[in-house]
């Protein structure tokens, strides 16, 4: 009886979601996507299929519970279906390289990015995608290509400096660049897991910079272009503060002086470059120092950075409220690696 009562219960269900539009299924569906109930939109998705199968949106999204479910062989199924349609997004491309990479098939995933490359070739999250494949086989020297070229191609996708400052953090370690991508990336993606492990190698990097002859030695490298050259001749001579040492204090002091230093002498002029720019204008209106402190706070000392936030909480709120108010853009044609 009890079972006779369910099977009503969803044939009433389904009688009254077949009667909705596909853009009152696809809201229900997503709806529950994104709760975290995947039954109940897989149900709504493949009612919404029957009545428009060629629904792109639908498709990617069924293909992505599909792997959330490991369910790689279904997701690469639909996933093949989907890319194969007229109107496949560049999400779709991405959908069915995640699954392909769930189940390791790591050769099908390479063809597919190639693929997906010469109808999106300006993707920063296909670059990106690319790149992890590479970066699950252990072939990192051809995933920090593929991420660069998502950061030249598409400035503002955000985990392309996030694999890129890893890359430079810990393979081929690079401190100029630690620093320029990890700093983009915090302000790309300012309140993730992420961003605080990058704030941390970003503290890194300039401790290490500033340690025993490093910025000697970096600064005369003759493999340094132009962008290179002119930030290290422009930090070396804001170095002088650091000589008892780094904290947050420091570093505020030290980069407020390359910055009105990199002005002063017009590097703008030659390298434009609009994070510096960003910079500057925080402190022209007197936010920078909380910036600073967001930055290299917490990783330089919770305890110091607990007390300057008790003392500097209206500054600290000033910026927060600055920084989601005008959300930081990284605009095309600033790549000088």
């Amino acid at each position: 009886m009890t079972k006779y009562i369910l099977i009503l219960l969803f044939s009433g269900l389904f009688s009254v979601a077949s009667a909705q539009s596909t853009e009152a299924l696809y809201k229900t569906a997503r709806t529950f996507m994104m709760q975290g109930e995947p039954d109940s939109a897989i149900t709504y998705y493949n009612i919404l299929l029957k009545k428009d199968p060629d629904n792109i949106d639908a498709l990617n999204d069924y293909c992505y519970i599909l792997i959330i479910e490991k369910q790689f062989s279904k997701a690469i199924d639909l996933g093949k279906q989907l890319v194969a349609k007229p109107k496949a997004s560049e999400q779709s491309y991405q959908t069915l390289g995640m699954a392909y990479k769930g189940n390791a098939a790591y050769k099908e995933a390479e063809a597919l990015y190639i693929e997906a490359l010469k109808k999106f070739p300006e993707s920063g999250v296909l670059r990106n995608e690319y790149g992890e494949l590479f970066a699950m086989q252990n072939k990192l020297s051809d995933a920090i290509i593929q991420w660069e070229a998502g950061i030249k191609a598409d400035p503002n996708y955000s985990n392309n400096y996030y694999n890129a400052t890893m890359y430079y953090s810990k393979v081929q370690v690079d401190l100029f660049w630690t620093i320029q991508y990890g700093e983009i990336f915090v302000n790309l993606e300012s309140y993730t897991a992420h961003t605080a492990l990058i704030k941390v190698k970003l503290y890194d990097a300039y401790k290490k910079l500033f340690t025993g002859d490093a910025l000697d030695k970096l600064t005369a490298d003759p493999k340094n272009n132009e962008f290179q050259k002119a930030w290290y001749e422009n930090i070396a001579l804001a170095s002088s503060v650091t000589k008892g040492g780094i904290d947050a204090d420091v570093l505020g002091g030290l980069r407020t002086r390359f910055i009105l230093n990199w002005f002063n002498a017009k590097q703008n002029e030659k390298t434009p470059y609009h994070l510096f720019e960003h910079q500057q204008y925080l402190l022209k209106i007197g936010l920078f120092d909380a910036y600073n402190q967001w930055i290299f706070g917490q990783v330089a000392s919770p305890q110091y950075y607990q007390m300057w936030t008790n003392t500097h909480g209206k500054e600290l709120n000033q910026y927060q409220s600055f920084q989601q108010s005008k959300l930081y853009k990284q605009p095309s044609g600033e790549y000088y690696k």
